[in-house]
């Protein structure tokens, strides 16, 4: 039986995270916490939602909207993504209680992995 690696968190790296941030709290209601480094963290409010966030670009990555795939061995799917000629664009790197990486897939579209120490 194969592997189950859902998606389990969604983020936008937005030119203006403050103003996107507003909007979506105005047209869906849902409700965020902001963190001292303007991270807007978006929860769900139901268990069949995916929490999220909204932050203004900073670092390596370009704008962008990324879905994060849950994996059991980071290492792996790094092996199959470049196996299959995609770029690896940033990670894998230790962030929090977890281990990130980013890459593009076929049609350039940026996927985020996630692996829980």
């Amino acid at each position: 039986m194969a592997k189950k690696m859902p998606v389990v968190y969604w983020e936008i790296n937005a030119l203006d995270g403050e103003s996107l941030s507003e909007f979506n709290e105005e047209v869906f209601e849902w409700e965020t916490e902001v963190s001292d480094t303007k991270f807007h963290s978006f929860r769900s409010g139901d268990p069949k939602g995916i929490n999220g966030g909204i932050f203004t670009g900073k670092g390596t990555l370009p704008t962008h909207r990324a879905l994060y795939i849950e994996v059991e061995d980071m290492d792996e799917i790094i092996e199959r993504v470049k196996n299959q000629g995609q770029e690896i664009l940033q990670g894998p790197f230790e962030s929090g209680n977890n281990i990130l990486a980013f890459f593009t897939d076929p049609e350039g579209h940026m996927i985020g992995l996630i692996q829980r120490k």
